[in-house]
């Protein structure tokens, strides 16, 4: 989810008043490793200086708070402390402690043993060498809970946080965590790349335009780090949180290919991302967008993304997906020499509705082939954002210019980048998560109405290489849709689904059709309480939608005249109402959210009693399957 991260900063507690200092600054913030799943833990971090601490004009100099009385050179311990915050006094319990052996001292803590949705209060505390304590600051924390609606909105469809030149040592120092640490608070990246003299390691510089910029890859190590060790922060962070919603990385090409006669070729680009992962599809790839269906009518990227190929965020679980961006010349060469083989989609730069159609730089015959756009933020009010979007395309906008580096977004900046359905909003504090006006989440999804009550028309679905989800909180609506053999295309619905005239799912195709609720259950519970409807159950219910869109009457089965629930919702007990032949054979199954059986019933009769007090309040799922026929409709317990 698409992820929301917030620091939540509240008063430093201080005890001490006079003016010999000891500099320090305490980051509290949530680490979220899934925008569908809320906080994964706490990331807790600070910085201790001495009172002859020079500041720089960086980053890092910035929040140092002074405490009086306290020497340096008296410290013994700097201790991180945690409590949990609820109705009863709770006891401070020791969760870190970092021992003070120079003249700055860093630390940092994961903490990953946290409940959803509590508040907790971690505190700094130092003990000198006489053994005196003092607590320096406390800040609060709630973990947030997930927007379970993220895993079912499709890529195309979700807006997230992203990072703008985040491997500057001025954003985050690596004694902080560096590039590492910014994967705990967006999953949305980009690197600066440069060609290099060095024939060595991965033959890649990452830095900000000019001399002097060092990145901040590699744990805890500084100065210019190749791009090699960039990428190993980004596999060592998704084998530490392999759940994660897809990371998506923008390379931002600064030099031409192989300057230096070093191997930097397009394939070799492509070898290096590859070896983050142990199986290539975990990288979501050109290929997979375009699917089974390469020829000349629907072939292309852009048609594709048009089409509504994208998977859902919950399909893309776990995985990569690389975006190369630069001057058309260096992005064309890319795709002429990678072509179906690409491992990273390719990127233009536009700044009007006019670039997004005509796409400058971009050689003759391969424009088809960006359907990913990169805007400054101070061209978004021409369009460009909403048009991109109108075509499922994915865009990207950042704030800042080629002196000073990146710009960090104010509230209402981010709000209007939302209003623009940017999909991917770079700041450059992603410490500092933003507060968009009017209630926006930092994360969250563009279209809601669209992700409550899709309309599918005129789409036409060929992936095999990834599923393709369609996901709605309420009612699915398809009509003129085509489902290529071959495909594996999920649709859920947490009311009904309704497939109009025109709906052609063609043999071969895999189609998982389930009614369930977006609000109440996600991927993995779906695939571990086995929801899947099986192929003979989704043949049931196509041939009841035959028989309701085609007047379609078999004379060899007996038909159902009704089927009735009521109350519905309901406060507790229900009925159901059986009307048609008495030689039917009737069969009802009443399930939670999560696929368990509550009651099941082979009676055949006409009418039906239940009652569900003493069971959670929710959603629940009838089966009735009447002569080899299944009906699933939605029960609401309130």
């Amino acid at each position: 989810m698409m992820k929301k991260i917030i620091i939540i900063s509240v008063a430093l507690f201080v005890f001490i008043t006079t003016i010999k200092a000891v500099k320090i600054k305490f980051t509290v913030a949530n680490m979220s490793v899934n925008v569908a799943e809320g906080s994964i833990g706490v990331f807790v971090a600070l910085e201790m200086h001495p009172n002859s601490f020079l500041e720089k004009e960086s980053i890092n100099s910035r929040g140092l708070i002074e405490f009086n009385d306290i020497l340096y050179k008296d410290i013994l311990e700097v201790v991180i402390e945690k409590t949990p915050l609820n109705n009863q006094t709770s006891s401070f319990f020791k969760l870190a402690a970092f021992s003070v052996t120079d003249s700055t001292t860093y630390g940092k803590k994961e903490d990953n043993s946290i409940i959803q949705g509590n508040t907790y209060v971690y505190r700094l505390v130092i003990v000198t060498k006489s053994g005196q304590q003092f607590n320096l600051a406390q800040k609060s924390i709630q973990t947030k809970i997930a927007n379970p609606k993220m895993n079912c909105a499709k890529f195309n469809n979700i807006y997230r946080l992203a990072g703008h030149n985040n491997y500057q040592e001025s954003v985050i120092s690596p004694s902080n965590g560096g590039f590492y640490q910014t994967m705990s608070f967006t999953r949305v990246l980009e690197l600066d790349v440069h060609a290099s003299m060095n024939p060595t390691t991965w033959n890649w510089e990452v830095r900000h335009i000019g001399s002097g910029n060092k990145n901040n890859c590699g744990y805890g190590t500084s100065g210019d780090n190749p791009f090699g060790i960039c990428i190993d922060d980004m596999k060592q962070w998704h084998i530490n949180h392999p759940n994660h919603d897809v990371i998506v990385l923008f390379i931002d090409l600064k030099s031409d290919w192989n300057k230096y006669n070093n191997n930097q070729t397009p394939a070799d680009l492509d070898q290096r991302l590859l070896s983050l992962v142990s199986n290539a599809d975990m990288i979501y790839k050109p290929r997979d967008l375009l699917g089974n269906n390469l020829n000349s009518n629907v072939g292309d990227m852009q048609l594709a993304a048009q089409q509504n190929n994208w998977p859902s965020m919950g399909d893309l679980t776990g995985k990569f997906m690389f975006v190369l961006t630069g001057d058309g010349s260096k992005v064309s060469e890319y795709i002429a020499d990678r072509s179906l083989n690409a491992v990273a989609f390719a990127a233009a730069n536009v700044a009007s509705v006019s670039d997004v159609v005509n796409l400058p730089g971009i050689w003759p015959g391969l424009k088809n082939d960006i359907v990913f756009y990169n805007q400054d933020y101070t061209d978004i009010s021409n369009g460009a954002g909403n048009f991109a979007s109108a075509n499922r395309y994915i865009n990207r906008v950042w704030h800042g210019n080629w002196a000073t580096g990146p710009g960090t977004l104010t509230n209402s900046e981010y709000a209007n980048a939302i209003d623009e359905n940017i999909n991917n909003i770079a700041t450059k504090l992603v410490w500092a998560t933003p507060s968009p006006t009017n209630g926006r989440p930092a994360n969250g999804i563009q279209r809601i109405v669209s992700a409550e009550n899709p309309l599918i028309n005129n789409s036409r679905i060929y992936s095999n290489y990834e599923n393709v989800t369609q996901a709605a909180t309420q009612t699915i609506t398809a009509t003129n849709l085509i489902v290529e053999s071959g495909t594996h295309y999920r649709m859920i619905a947490g009311g009904s689904i309704d497939l109009q005239p025109g709906v052609d799912l063609q043999s071969g195709s895999n189609v998982d059709v389930r009614i369930d609720d977006c609000e109440n259950a996600n991927y993995s519970l779906r695939k571990a309480k086995h929801q899947q409807l099986t192929q003979k159950q989704i043949d049931a219910l196509m041939h009841e939608l035959n028989k309701d869109l085609y007047n379609y009457i078999p004379k060899d089965e007996n038909e159902v005249v009704g089927l009735t629930i009521y109350p519905n919702p309901t406060s507790g007990q229900f009925n159901i109402t059986i009307k048609g032949n008495k030689e039917q054979v009737v069969s009802i199954e009443l399930l939670d959210i999560l696929g368990n059986t509550i009651f099941k019933t082979n009676e055949s009769k006409s009418d039906y009693t239940f009652d569900l007090s003493g069971y959670p309040k929710g959603m629940y799922l009838l089966r009735t399957t009447i002569n080899s026929t299944l009906h699933v409709k939605k029960i609401i317990f309130h």
